[in-house]
């Protein structure tokens, strides 16, 4: 009877022991469990900023300082035509000669004119020479040399007027050639040789090799922001010049809707008229509000977008969901508003694992823009 009391407390020394035993390795393995369940995260700071600065491009073109579309002052044939599209060339360069055979004859017959008109007055002066000696000797008539004086003075007369019309007809000659009024390069042709063009008619188009120009349109919201700004900067193609404005705009396009402001380029600026050029500007908007990466950024309801934030108010740093409105976004952070305040730590990335509410451990703090530049 002793033995089976004793083997019975036994018995149940060892089983208690055994529980023991089986509690502690089951909080061991819950405690590790919990651990397991706490999510490491990657954290934002934040930092207030006054404004955020959106980079904008404009576009326009290139347009050459100079562009005449040259013609001519007389009608007639296209006799030369010394240029074509694209050759440069220099002021006072002939670029297309008229027939001028017409204009050739009339010379010959108004000089054949003017050496009859000579001819003429030689006599008339002889026949005065002579009666100037009769009468010294009393044997010329008044009348005869009045007679002879007015016939000298209608010669004169024609003489003048026949030299005036030599004169017309060789200033036609030479604008029967067009001339360059400035150095450049031909960008159209809009006769060949044989044509008959009119009085005025394109014949060619000329560029102005110097004082290229950009014509770029801006809202016109936009004007007071420009004012403000000193210094320029247009990218044409792969490079970017530094530009002057030479003309701030003064009226809205009915077309485009927008003002069209001229800028200068540099005088070693190798583009080419028509080409595309964009306008970089800084545009600033004075709002308060915070930088995060996008990354930071997830869906909320009704279309607001949510951040996450972590509350520490208690021993362990859980997740709280927030409410903001998004400013502005480039293509790696936004800048953004609502219910967040300064210093606040947000869920940088991989939003998608959280929950409002869950415990998360910081393991890593991501750098935000310093300025507008790096944003």
């Amino acid at each position: 009877m002793r033995r089976t009391t004793k083997f019975t407390t036994s018995s149940l020394l060892i089983a208690l022991a055994l529980l023991s035993g089986c509690n502690s390795s089951s909080s061991k393995i819950n405690q590790e469990h919990e651990a397991q369940q706490i999510l490491r995260v990657n954290t934002v700071t934040l930092s207030p900023s006054d404004h955020y600065l959106v980079k904008r491009e404009y576009v326009g073109t290139v347009q050459a300082g100079q562009q005449a579309n040259l013609g001519l002052e007389l009608g007639g044939k296209v006799a030369q035509i010394l240029v074509d599209v694209g050759d440069t060339v220099k002021a006072g360069d002939p670029l297309i000669v008229l027939d001028t055979q017409l204009l050739q004859t009339q010379a010959d017959e108004l000089n054949a004119r003017k050496a009859q008109i000579i001819a003429q007055l030689e006599l008339v002066e002889a026949n005065l020479k002579r009666q100037n000696a009769l009468k010294a000797k009393g044997f010329s008539a008044e009348s005869e040399l009045d007679n002879l004086n007015s016939q000298r003075n209608a010669l004169r007369a024609n003489f003048r007027q026949l030299t005036a019309s030599a004169n017309a007809n060789q200033l036609q000659q030479q604008k029967s050639t067009v001339f360059a009024p400035y150095g450049g390069t031909i960008s159209a042709r809009y006769v060949s040789k044989g044509d008959v063009v009119n009085i005025g008619a394109p014949t060619l188009t000329l560029l102005a090799s110097t004082n290229k120009e950009a014509h770029i349109g801006l809202p016109a919201r936009q004007l007071p922001k420009m004012s403000q700004q000193q210094n320029w900067t247009l990218r044409i193609g792969n490079k970017s010049y530094k530009a002057t404005l030479l003309n701030p705009g003064v009226r809205v396009d009915r077309d485009s809707r927008t003002v069209k402001l001229r800028f200068g380029l540099p005088e070693t600026t190798s583009v080419i008229d028509g080409e595309l050029a964009y306008l970089q500007f800084d545009d600033i908007h004075e709002k308060p509000g915070y930088w995060i990466p996008l990354s930071a950024l997830t869906d909320g309801l009704r279309g607001v977008w949510n951040v996450f934030a972590l509350n520490d108010s208690n021993q362990d740093l859980r997740v709280e969901r927030r409410s903001i409105q998004v400013l502005y976004a480039n293509n790696d952070h936004a800048y953004v508003t609502g219910a967040i305040s300064n210093g606040e730590r947000l869920v940088a990335d991989g939003l998608h694992r959280l929950v409002p509410g869950q415990t998360v451990m910081p393991v890593k703090k991501l750098p935000l823009p310093l300025n507008d530049n790096e944003a």
